[in-house]
């Protein structure tokens, strides 16, 4: 039997316009990681939200993986199956596109489900 665990990141984060990441996870025992996106909301006249998944051997200096998706516009779930990561996982992106005065493009959760 497999060893599973979910972590959930952030739930109900608040995302304005600009770049964003997530904390740093550290997964070296996981052979796969399932990145899980929810967008509960999405404001403003044409919200957009990058993500790419990023790795790091010490959990402090990052590098961008080709696991990326988007843009993403509107409310949904979505997901990224990630291997071949090493030790720490992040998650960092770009938003734009939301409302003017500051307040959140995008409502969001973020959940890694980690594999052995």
């Amino acid at each position: 039997m497999r060893n599973v665990h979910t972590a959930p990141m952030e739930v109900f984060a608040q995302i304005g316009n600009g770049q964003y990441a997530l904390e740093p996870y550290e997964a070296g025992w996981a052979s796969e990681a399932l990145l899980f996106v929810y967008i509960r909301e999405a404001h403003g006249a044409s919200p957009s939200l990058t993500l790419t998944v990023q790795i790091s051997a010490d959990g402090s200096r990052w590098i961008n993986t080709p696991h990326t998706f988007g843009p993403v516009s509107e409310p949904g779930g979505y997901s990224l199956l990630v291997t071949g990561f090493g030790n720490w996982l992040r998650l960092a992106g770009e938003a734009s596109g939301g409302p003017d005065d500051g307040s959140a493009a995008f409502v969001a959760d973020f959940y890694w489900v980690l594999k052995d």
